[in-house]
């Protein structure tokens, strides 16, 4: 069952939220009506799916009464007084090829479980059309009972009393269904048709529009009509005196109000897009003094309500809303309900406080900054506490914790089942895929509930099953998945994160991480060397250098050798891109050689994980030593810029892209909807030109989501150039400096991990972190921080935003480099050489 819990807001209207717990999604209908079990306070009927919930909201208590879950999906819901004989109102579900009639019953309860609710279905009528909505009422002023009219998705309207068909009428100038309602005071349907008029007919006459005269070439003619010029979405009936009833209709732009015998009593011309509307009475219809309110819901979120042509309310709802309706509760006579799409449903009242006036004087308690900042440096001492180590693992062992051990190892790479086409060539490449194995064993398998384990990499590496769930725990669990090359991006980060959630039996939840590196075999392959490049980053150790066959333990030694008689060297090639890397190890010093700097970055986090561990393994204490060139920090920063100007790029193009697509849909459904105007005119139209214009807009259509899927291509793999750059930049960073603090705020000032196939607004989430580097940590005057802040009424893409982003990241990184060589560097030679700021040789948007 579900539970309500209460909750306060105020904005421009004071409101009590009731909000169910339950992650409701696609709720089709809502239906709010009073019951004799219950008829102290309104009830709310929710369908989702196949699921039928009751509820009745009351503060501070329990106010689901029912959840029952049906044969078929629910299209509507509707009450009435569809058997005669009860005196309760029963509930009538719609499904696609049937209708059902329920009686809720109400059972007092003999403990403290409370009472039972439950549903009775008491008549089932199948029919052999699909339905589309139904409306219903006492037809042809019916005194005993209510009468059912079905419309299908052919349009036709069916007539029933109870599981009785009585007769059914057909539309020829009706090609899609919209919506029907009645009037039960004049006893006239509402019938609104594709051709965006609004028809209005008597019972009578659409029996006499039967399928028999239809048979016979008989036409009716209605009793009136208003072309509305756009289509109708909602159409709601109420009794607003005791001679004539109001017809509200919504369109696309328009709100109609008019007199149930053709009078039009009010249009607005709405300035936003509207999502449903509900229209209610204060007073009763017999009264003179009873007024008619419509509340609107924009596509904004807003809440509009209208007396007449004036507006009297306007506040903000906070979240999307899908329906809107007005219910009476024994805590809150005349509340509003409205439904959001993620299945939150919310009961407010309109009201007058707080005191929106400016003038009133606030009593806020002053606020101690020293008092804060002493309550957050406690906050930060007890987080310290309970946050990870550098593994991960938190500091304060559990029971749970205790059982637990955790391995985790690559297996050798194997031969994958599928082949991928090399687009750069005409050779098949055959990628393979690595075995994942994780062993998970539980000394005490009852403290564990249950057990999730998330894979986490970076592109273009992919995991067979990204996600494993283990709900029964015994001794010892072996969990394996495959890792594998899924397209030609720059490798970024070859490091595999390993998420463990668990959760006891208390329902406590515990994390755990572990991160293994993949084999350098899953991604290179041995090429033959080559000494000609551009690039060198040297790696000083205080030993003679090992022989390659001790690091690359990932390939055989008959693979090492070189076709080329060049001692201690050896060059790889990406499985991925093709492009080449070197590594030569002479006397006490490695160097790293390449054409570009995506390829460094992979490599060198391999190389250097491979000679700790060997060095570790024996037992020998050594030290590595990064030596970059002055003018390689340069060119690495450079090059960084550039590939943060190339994303930039082509997210603007994919980002008109998807603009013009969103134009082209809205074109493509205005087209059909004139296409439905003239196919549904008599005598039809010429629809030669709207048919060449809808054929032109689908090709069009076609070409462009071809377009954004190959844009979406070329973003993620600029992206993956961005994060390998960006990785190098860190892990140089870590190598040469003693300042942990420094390299922990530019690893999170860039946050590279941001970047995922399908999220790429890394610009957005660095701007802001640079932002901060930048005022706090850098000395610089008010004037240059005012030239260097975005501008905010510009996206951050835009070609000024996106300048001073670039220099503001250019001078930040040259001036962390620069003092690391203040620092560490001791000849006279090199002092002299200091980073000298680049020109902007970046080009701009």
């Amino acid at each position: 069952m579900s539970l309500f819990k209460v909750r306060q807001w105020w904005s421009n209207a004071r409101s009590h939220s009731v909000e169910t717990n339950d992650n409701i999604q696609n709720i089709a209908c809502m239906k709010i009506d009073k019951f004799n079990s219950h008829n102290d306070s309104d009830c709310i009927l929710l369908s989702e799916g196949n699921h039928l919930k009751l509820y009745k909201p009351c503060l501070g208590q329990d106010s689901s009464l029912l959840e029952t879950e049906l044969d078929d999906i629910v299209l509507q819901i509707e009450t009435g007084k569809f058997i005669g004989t009860s005196g309760d109102r029963e509930i009538i579900i719609l499904h696609p090829q049937c209708y059902i009639i329920y009686e809720l019953h109400r059972k007092g309860g003999l403990t403290d479980a409370g009472d039972q609710n439950h549903i009775e279905p008491l008549i089932k009528h199948y029919f052999k059309r699909r339905a589309y909505n139904l409306t219903c009422g006492p037809f042809g002023s019916s005194k005993s009972r209510d009468l059912i009219c079905v419309q299908s998705l052919d349009s036709t309207l069916s007539f029933f009393d109870q599981d009785t068909f009585l007769f059914m009428c057909m539309f020829n100038d009706i090609l899609i269904p919209g919506p029907v309602s009645y009037v039960a005071s004049s006893d006239l349907f509402i019938i609104c048709k594709s051709t965006w008029a609004l028809e209005i007919y008597s019972y009578q006459q659409l029996r006499e529009l039967s399928e028999l005269s239809l048979r016979q070439n008989k036409n009716n003619i209605p009793q009136w009509t208003y072309n509305a010029g756009e289509e109708i979405s909602s159409v709601q009936v109420i009794r607003t005196s005791n001679n004539f009833s109001s017809i509200i209709a919504l369109g696309e732009r328009h709100l109609y109000a008019f007199q149930d015998n053709g009078l039009m009593k009010d249009i607005i011309r709405l300035d936003y897009t509207p999502i449903c509307f509900h229209c209610y009475l204060i007073g009763w219809y017999y009264e003179p003094g009873a007024r008619l309110l419509v509340m609107v819901v924009s596509d904004d979120s807003r809440l509009f309500v209208y007396e007449g042509t004036t507006l009297l309310w306007a506040c903000d709802l906070m979240t999307k809303t899908l329906s809107i309706s007005r219910c009476f509760l024994n805590s809150l006579p005349g509340g509003i309900v409205s439904l959001g799409p993620n299945g939150v449903l919310t009961v407010n009242y309109l009201g007058t406080e707080p005191d929106l006036n400016p003038n009133v004087n606030l009593t806020n308690e002053p606020v101690d900054p020293e008092q804060i900042h002493v309550e957050l440096e406690s906050i930060e001492e007890s987080l310290k506490q309970i946050t990870a180590d550098d593994k991960g693992v938190t500091v304060d062992i559990t029971n749970v914790e205790r059982t637990i051990v955790i391995k985790a190892n690559v297996g050798k790479p194997v031969q994958n089942t599928f082949e991928q086409i090399n687009q750069n060539s005409d050779s098949v490449l055959q990628f393979l895929q690595c075995p994942l194995i994780v062993m998970i064993t539980c000394e005490e398998p009852k403290l564990i509930q249950s057990i999730q384990i998330t894979y986490i990499c970076s592109p273009p590496f992919e995991f067979t099953e990204s996600t494993k769930c283990i709900d029964d725990v015994n001794g010892t669990e072996i969990i394996e998945t495959r890792v594998f090359l899924l397209n030609e991006n720059d490798l970024s980060d070859t490091q595999i994160k390993i998420l463990f959630t668990i959760v006891d039996q208390t329902g406590k939840v515990v994390t755990l991480y572990k991160s293994v590196l993949l084999p350098l075999s899953l991604y290179c392959t041995i090429n033959d060397t080559v000494l000609d490049n551009q690039l060198k980053l040297n790696i000083n150790v205080n030993d003679t250098c090992l022989d390659f066959g001790q690091i690359f333990t990932d390939f055989m030694p008959d693979q090492l050798i070189k076709l080329e008689n060049t001692p201690n060297t050896i060059t790889f090639k990406y499985r991925t891109t093709g492009n080449t890397i070197t590594l030569k190890g002479k006397d006490q010093e490695y160097s790293i050689e390449s054409n570009d700097f995506p390829e460094i970055a992979s490599i060198l986090v391999y190389f250097l994980h491979k000679l700790n561990e060997h060095y570790m393994r024996s037992n020998i204490g050594i030290r590595l030593t990064l030596k970059p060139s002055m003018d390689f920090i340069l060119q690495m920063i450079h090059r960084f810029l550039k590939s943060i100007e190339t994303h930039s790029k082509e997210r603007i193009k994919l980002k008109k892209l998807e603009d013009d697509l969103d134009t082209l849909q809205r074109q493509f459904t205005v087209i059909q909807k004139r296409l439905l105007v003239q196919y549904g005119s008599l005598p039809p139209g010429d629809c030669d030109p709207l048919e060449f214009l809808m054929r032109d807009t689908h090709d069009r259509l076609t070409r462009i989501v071809q377009e954004i899927i190959q844009s979406k291509d070329i973003v993620c793999r600029a992206g993956s150039t961005l994060a390998s750059i960006g990785h190098l930049i860190v892990c140089i960073l870590r190598n040469i400096s003693t300042d942990t603090l420094k390299v922990s705020l530019i690893e999170e000032m860039l946050s590279l991990d941001s970047l995922h196939t399908y999220c790429q607004e890394w610009e957005e989430v660095v701007t802001q972190s640079s932002a901060y580097v930048s005022n706090k940590f850098l000395n610089k005057s008010d004037k240059d921080k005012e030239k260097l802040a975005p501008v905010m009424e510009q996206g951050i893409l835009s070609h000024i935003n996106m300048k001073r982003f670039l220099k503001q990241l250019r001078i930040i990184l040259e001036r962390v480099f620069e003092e690391e060589y203040d620092e560490n560097i001791k000849d006279s030679e090199d002092k002299g050489n200091k980073i000298i700021r680049t020109e902007e040789l970046v080009e701009i948007i």
